[in-house]
């Protein structure tokens, strides 16, 4: 639109987003940009004339930058990715009509060997999710297989499998009638959680002790409940136990939670392994000293390591998540302050650390206790649906005996006896083959006893006055046979 010329797959495309209202953007070439904005030093749209900042310059189309062509590339889509793996695992169980060799047979062998390794991974990631102290004595545990799936998390997100429209449009896939909710992953359990620790309202007390004297901590449970279930779980392990603080800044604050015995810039990972996004709340503020908030190298990298505050740092602010404050032993927070650092790398010159940490309010074990109740519920209630829909299916009732035969010798079947529970007015009579045998029987016995009354008599329920309309044709043949057509 600015240098009229049109668009090629070799164009490099970007977009500058129009604030206000910030969900709106004018797309045009890359060297309209450079050669208008970026050289003249102007930072206004060439297509509207209001401002805009680097951060509001949208990249669409790079052809020069690989990783940017590969998110375009349909081969590359996450719901491709799941359905590429799909028909591979279907084709290594030969539920396919693709037929291998020899040595294709056992490359796919090897390939689904290492995918049913990676889902047992997940399993037992899911199974220390659900499970409690008292579980970890259980030797059945180790047998017993947890799957969880979406429809039963808190979030009750409806995501499906994909299955049922795969096998739809594509002959390698086996053919699935039904949808069903897929399995949840790692993220999604940890978030369900998160929301029922939210939902309990209540805030976790841990006491820390330490070289210098015991600090009373609270935790924001019900506001930030992932960093404080991060920081729960990990002091519930022992893991902050021995660790020093490494970083003290004077009339700013006070670093630790780094991992014992780890070198480097690595302090170790949080309590899943991984980072984890931020949590901000505008209840939650670095205002005045003692407050606890997560250390990060940038957005979304928290793991384990914490700083306590000596006095208001407005600046860290939605950069930092606060998740707690000092409630007992500000007075050895001034002790920790007081400690003599280095200039250079601000490292304490006295050994400071966390000799250990007790746990005396933990709304996390509730909250994971109810999330697991919850799940069994509803796998329970998923089971008993299940059955009752089967039974429906089979046309057996709940009286009937096992697998719908009769638990007596001469005993009704259980379409008979549906029947006569149906017209007895039971309102709870599933809906069953021959529901209305009966009555079509009752109707030809009526008609027996019309014949043996002298064919078209009027029947004990006809009206006196009625009269009985004959008909002109002849009746019917009794038996009709297919012969030649001799008679023609």
């Amino acid at each position: 639109p600015v240098l009229n010329k049109p668009f090629t797959n070799r164009t490099k495309v970007i977009a500058i987003r129009q604030r206000p209202p910030g969900n709106e953007a004018n797309v045009l070439s890359y060297e309209a940009y450079h050669e208008l904005n970026i050289k003249a030093k102007n930072n206004l749209d060439l297509i509207s004339g209001k401002k805009f900042t680097k951060e509001d310059v949208i990249t669409l189309q790079d052809p020069e930058n690989e990783a940017h062509c590969k998110l375009r590339d349909i081969q590359n889509f996450s719901h491709i990715n799941k359905q590429r793996e799909e028909n591979t695992r279907q084709q290594a169980t030969g539920s396919s009509n693709v037929k291998h060799s020899v040595t294709a047979s056992r490359i796919m062998e090897k390939l689904d060997r290492e995918k049913r390794k990676r889902e047992r991974a997940a399993e037992d990631q899911a199974k220390k999710l659900l499970k409690t102290n008292n579980d970890c004595d259980k030797s059945d545990d180790k047998k017993e297989q947890i799957k969880i799936y979406t429809d039963e998390l808190l979030t009750s997100v409806n995501l499906t499998s994909g299955k049922a429209s795969g096998s739809l449009t594509s002959t390698a896939m086996k053919i699935t009638s039904e949808n069903k909710a897929r399995l949840a992953t790692e993220e999604e359990i940890i978030t369900s959680q998160c929301e029922q620790l939210k939902s309990l309202k209540k805030k976790g007390v841990v006491r820390m002790f330490t070289n210098k004297g015991a600090m009373d901590i609270e935790l924001h449970c019900d506001i930030v409940p992932r960093t404080a279930m991060n920081f729960l779980l990990l002091a519930e392990k022992g893991e902050y136990d021995g660790s020093k603080f490494h970083r003290s800044i004077p009339n700013f604050m006070i670093q630790g939670g780094k991992k014992p015995g780890v070198k480097g810039n690595d302090g170790g990972s949080s309590i899943w392994g991984k980072p984890f996004a931020d949590e901000f709340d505008d209840r939650l503020t670095h205002t005045g000293g003692g407050i606890l908030s997560m250390a990060n190298s940038g957005p979304g990298t928290n793991g384990r390591q914490f700083f306590i505050t000596y006095k208001s740092c407005a600046h860290l602010n939605r950069k930092h998540s606060v998740f707690g404050k000092i409630v007992g032993g500000m007075e050895i927070v001034q002790r920790l302050q007081n400690v003599p650092t280095d200039k250079e790398t601000d490292r304490p010159l006295e050994t400071v650390k966390i000799e250990s940490m007790e746990i005396l309010e933990n709304p996390v074990k509730e909250a994971l206790d109810m999330e697991r109740e919850r799940i069994q519920k509803k796998k329970e209630e998923k089971r008993q649906l299940d059955r009752v829909r089967k039974t429906s299916a089979l046309g057996s009732s709940s009286s009937s005996g096992r697998q719908g035969l009769p638990s007596k010798p001469g005993g009704a079947l259980p379409a008979q006896k549906a029947v006569e529970e149906d017209t007895n007015g039971s309102a709870s009579s599933p809906i069953v083959i021959g529901k209305y045998l009966k009555t079509k029987k009752k109707e030809s016995k009526k008609r027996k006893k019309k014949s043996e009354n002298g064919g078209d008599v009027p029947s004990d329920d006809a009206g006196a006055g009625e009269s009985v309309v004959v008909s002109r044709l002849p009746p019917p043949p009794k038996k009709t046979t297919f012969g030649d057509f001799s008679g023609w």
